[in-house]
């Protein structure tokens, strides 16, 4: 089926009709016939490695294993503003003093049942959906996940999604009684000293905070979240290991539609997420938007984690780098418009024409990182433009980098494109049988 799986080909090769004889007078057709088979079977070997995309993503995010085996993300500490800006442009990496300065690092699932016995838990990703009372012996309940794979989670994890407290509709699902924990879990929460302190850093943070409770070997099932903002997490207890994966490619003619990527629907189709990251109490993992995530906890105790999202920095690397498959996957279809303004600059863009000219304040012909320190958007735009990261964009990177996203987005629109849903993600590591 070419719409469930458009890389699945197995051309046969006609070896077993060359009879070459060197006294028949074909002998010559019969050479040329076997000449153009041993083209036709480089060509198909060619066109069945992995592809270039996925190629050129391999190489982005340096990755030195063999496809299909998980290579250890970047470790830092003692990260300044500056450093954890550069790094978040790109991709996953853990902090491992990102639990310095956080009055939650320590906490255990025990601890909190105790400074939160009003608060209501929920299982995620177990079979059936179910809510327990924080002050419940909800920590040792099990629910198995249907379709679990070995290397991830068996079961799932209980989750406290406090961020949506002030919801009228969801309130009764995260609190008993009338006071609400929200305010208690803000005034406790932190900006990491390497995060920029901006009005909208604050207000996504203090405005996103889940907490994850995960008994041995439970954890979250791999799934893209939809949202466009980058994510924290601090393991304030326990140990997980994470694995992860940048957007797959997208084969060319065809669209992924949605939910492509939500909770565990990616299992079974032979996908291998490429990186992994062990994170331990006290440590913290950066992840940027439009990531494959897993979670499962590796240690003999219940793990407990805090996350929250950050609006700034934008991971413009990353989105450069998967740029057409970023824009032909619809999990990803909340934030085009921001893969739209990122690649202008911030700019309002009439048509296909924009210009550097009207950012460069200093009239060099080129755009410095200084001018456009303040603005997050331009920030994000100079870091997916300044390919060659010497701190500075010309008119010509500018005018090929929005040249690309116009070429991207076109393609994106076109009403031939196929809308798929694939059955198998082989074609990402590994040459197909002939």
């Amino acid at each position: 089926d070419r719409e469930q799986h458009p890389f699945t080909l197995r051309p046969v090769l006609p070896w077993h009709r060359w009879r070459c004889r060197p006294d028949s007078a074909l002998v010559a057709r019969c050479l040329m016939e076997i000449l153009a088979s041993l083209i036709l079977s480089c060509l198909v070997s060619l066109s069945q490695s992995v592809p270039a995309e996925e190629q050129a993503a391999r190489s982005f995010f340096g990755l030195k294993s063999a496809p299909g085996k998980p290579q250890a993300v970047a470790r830092f500490a003692n990260l300044s503003l500056a450093e954890f800006e550069d790094l978040a442009l790109s991709g996953p990496f853990v902090i491992e003093d990102g639990g310095k300065g956080q009055p939650y690092a320590g906490w255990t699932c025990e601890r909190f049942r105790e400074e939160y016995p009003n608060g209501i838990v929920m299982m995620s990703y177990g079979a059936k959906r179910e809510l327990k009372s924080m002050g419940s012996d909800w920590a040792s309940k099990l629910h198995p996940l249907a379709n679990a794979e070995p290397e991830g989670p068996q079961f799932g994890s209980w989750y406290w999604g406090i961020k949506a407290a002030e919801n009228p509709d969801e309130a009764r699902t995260l609190f008993e009684g009338k006071e609400s924990p929200l305010p208690r879990v803000q005034t406790l929460m932190r900006l990491p000293s390497w995060m920029r302190s901006s009005r909208a850093n604050r207000e996504e943070a203090f405005g996103s905070p889940e907490f994850w409770f995960s008994a041995p070997r439970a954890g979250a099932a791999l799934h893209m979240d939809p949202h466009c903002e980058s994510t924290l997490s601090l393991q304030l207890s326990g140990t997980r290991r994470w694995r992860l994966g940048w957007a797959p490619t997208v084969p060319n003619g065809t669209i992924y539609g949605e939910s492509v990527y939500s909770d565990g629907a990616i299992y079974g189709k032979d996908y291998r997420p490429p990186l992994e990251a062990v994170v331990s109490e006290g440590e913290a993992l950066f992840i940027p938007s439009a990531f494959l995530h897993e979670t499962v906890n590796i240690g003999d105790g219940c793990a407990a984690s805090l996350t929250f999202q950050f609006k700034d920095p934008v991971p413009a690397r990353y989105f450069r780098s998967s740029l057409g498959s970023l824009r032909r996957t619809r999990d990803f279809n909340e934030c085009w418009r921001l893969l739209k303004e990122v690649a202008g600059l911030g700019q309002k863009s009439r048509g296909k024409s924009v210009s550097l000219s009207n950012l460069d304040l200093d009239g060099d012909g080129r755009l410095s990182a200084a001018e456009v320190q303040e603005e997050p958007l331009r920030r994000a735009g100079h870091a997916f433009h300044d390919m060659n990261r010497d701190g500075f964009v010309t008119e010509a990177e500018f005018q090929a980098g929005f040249s690309e996203w116009i070429t991207v987005d076109t393609d994106a629109k076109r009403r031939k494109l196929k809308t798929v849903v694939p059955m198998s993600f082989a074609y990402l590591s590994e040459k197909l049988e002939l």
